[in-house]
């Protein structure tokens, strides 16, 4: 068994995470167990039991997301048709039925017709978008609640990039790049934009949780946001 998993696994290949089947490991380098991120989304959201998830490539982050107590249903959207066939491969292994990708090109796409959820992940998406206004203005009418982690741009390197909102072009790999967006440029705003951006967007509460201004590829940081002005965001 292990033999004939590892050969599927390679014949999927590459792979960027990691999973564990059965106490085995494969795929590959990077492990998504024990990241921080999950843990402050279900503390921001503990009552969440329908997740969208935002950016899902090859499921690691959405199987955590599903195997917690009382999570009914998350939704995996993801632009890349490798990445979707890995992330069902993956889910059958694991034999998570509360489980479901979708594929979405989340520069373009009108994510209206995936319906409503209690709320959004999206980790390590934003910054890859050419305009994360567009995307960010149809969040507040999927779910009330919004948790976010992206890099964004100093305001030493900023120029303005959209109506009153600053940030800085980065060049992307495109879609080939399985870490990439899927345009040839992304837009990181600034921190300070990204907020304004989430307010008039029509979240109540915005609140930043984290925020590393040194980290090794770029600022970062990790914002939640609610609709609700009665459940403002509380740490």
């Amino acid at each position: 068994m292990k033999v004939e998993l590892t050969e599927e696994f390679t014949k999927l290949g590459p792979w960027i995470f990691q999973f564990q089947i059965d106490g085995q490991i494969y795929g590959g380098g990077i492990s998504a167990a024990g990241d921080a991120r999950i843990e402050q989304f279900f503390s921001f959201a503990p009552g969440a039991e329908t997740i969208l998830e935002l950016g899902s490539l090859e499921g690691a982050h959405t199987f955590i997301l599903a195997r917690r107590p009382g999570v009914r249903r998350v939704l995996g959207l993801e632009g890349r048709e490798f990445n979707l066939r890995k992330a069902r491969f993956v889910q059958e292994l694991l034999h998570l039925s509360n489980v479901e990708f979708a594929q979405a090109n989340l520069e373009k796409s009108d994510l209206a017709a995936f319906g409503k959820f209690d709320a959004v992940f999206c980790s390590g998406l934003m910054y890859h978008l050419p305009e994360p206004w567009k995307l960010i203005s149809q969040l507040p009418a999927l779910a009330p609640n919004l948790f976010i982690w992206t890099h964004y741009a100093a305001d030493a390197d900023a120029e303005t990039v959209s109506e009153g909102l600053r940030g800085k072009i980065h060049a992307e790999g495109g879609a080939a790049d399985p870490l990439s967006g899927m345009s040839a440029t992304a837009t990181w705003l600034t921190l300070e934009s990204l907020i304004t951006l989430l307010t008039k967007s029509g979240y109540a509460g915005v609140e930043v949780i984290a925020n590393d201004p040194a980290h090794t590829n770029g600022p970062a940081v990790t914002i939640v946001a609610t609709t609700s002005p009665a459940n403002p965001p509380s740490r």
